[in-house]
């Protein structure tokens, strides 16, 4: 049998920080939001790929490049150089609110911030901007996309296929009929719509605790490792045959405020993480972790032609561990530490 596919992905995001509410208030950078550096230790992006790299894993760090439209062009060519420079894969992500600040008043929120919300040519558009946005970083295989909030619809797979894309990764089942509105499909595994492959955010069903069941997402922000563990064995006996797990850039962040001046780290995220690159590590014989910059048509055709579309179920002994852990992980044990502000990536 094959190994399992696993894809750990990194939605790479700055913050409106609170200013469509507040016009005091300004959208939050690199500082603080990707590069979060306390001392000499990181708590962003650089951590991740710390360890991954430690575990010989390579991450794919989806990059959200609108926000140019408020930050310039250079807070995200840095971000996108930084990541490459390190071996790690870059692919595209979009948050069309940054649009509202090149209107007069941002506050009025003339954009919305869902790709779904705009009609074809507007969202072909938007993905042409952004993927010639990252080729000009210096991303070399700009295939794979995922929509801000999940929010893609059918229409944006339609503008994927016409702005040159393959893949992509915004259908998310416990999102969907809300904000992800890829609504008519019911996938488990990669699967071929039109001319795109989609890879979903892997979800696992658990109860509820009123007697029913619910999907939850693989996200390290909000599954224990046992709960990864447990879906990745699952995986190699029955599906789904390739796993993809969620990020973000502030992934290991608590932050205190909406401008995150603070935070708390979340040390048991941060070792969640470590027990899963080095589970991977040590099974290598199972899994092969994977990024979508060396993948071709024919190697998705034949990854969707070893997808077994099984939705793992998880008892309730996993997920009451869950809720315990991450009542610890969000207790302030040592204080809100503050970010360098003298620090900038190099």
């Amino acid at each position: 049998m094959s190994k399992v596919n696993v894809f750990i992905t990194v939605d790479t995001e700055h913050s409106i920080g609170g200013a469509f509410r507040d016009r005091n208030l300004k959208p939050v950078g690199n500082d603080r939001r990707i590069f979060y550096q306390v001392g000499k230790k990181d708590y962003g992006i650089a951590r991740i790929m710390d360890i991954g790299e430690r575990y010989g894993l390579p991450v794919c760090f989806f990059l959200e490049v609108l926000n140019k439209y408020y930050f310039g062009e250079e807070e995200s060519r840095s971000v996108c150089q930084y990541i490459l420079g390190r071996g790690h894969d870059v692919q595209l992500h979009l948050h069309p609110n940054y649009l509202n600040f090149t209107t007069p008043d941002p506050m009025k929120r003339q954009f919305s911030d869902m790709i779904s919300d705009y009609p074809l040519e507007k969202q072909i558009e938007f993905l042409t901007d952004g993927r010639q946005t990252l080729m000009k970083y210096g991303a070399p295989n700009v295939i794979a996309f995922r929509a801000g909030n999940f929010g893609a619809n059918h229409d944006t797979l339609t503008a994927l296929e016409k702005t040159g894309f393959l893949v992509d990764s915004s259908y998310n089942k416990t999102f969907l009929g809300g904000d992800c509105r890829l609504n008519g499909i019911d996938i488990d595994d990669a699967e071929k719509i039109g001319n795109i492959w989609e890879f979903p955010i892997t979800n696992f069903s658990e109860p509820n605790f009123k007697g029913g069941m619910r999907y939850r997402p693989l996200d390290i922000n909000g599954v224990s490792f046992a709960q990864m563990r447990r879906v990745l064995e699952e995986a190699v006996e029955k599906g789904p045959r390739h796993i993809t797990i969620l990020m973000h850039s502030f992934s290991f962040m608590n932050p205190a405020d909406v401008q995150y001046k603070k935070i708390l780290p979340r040390t048991v995220v941060i070792r969640r993480f470590e027990k899963l690159c080095r589970y991977l590590a040590e099974y290598s014989d199972k899994f092969q972790v994977l990024t979508f910059k060396d993948t071709s048509i024919a190697t998705l055709d034949e990854m969707r032609g070893q997808s077994l579309h099984h939705l793992p179920k998880l008892d309730i002994a996993l997920s009451m561990g869950r809720v315990i852990e991450q009542a610890w992980d969000l207790l302030p044990k040592q204080g809100y530490l503050s970010y360098n502000e003298n620090f900038i990536k190099q």
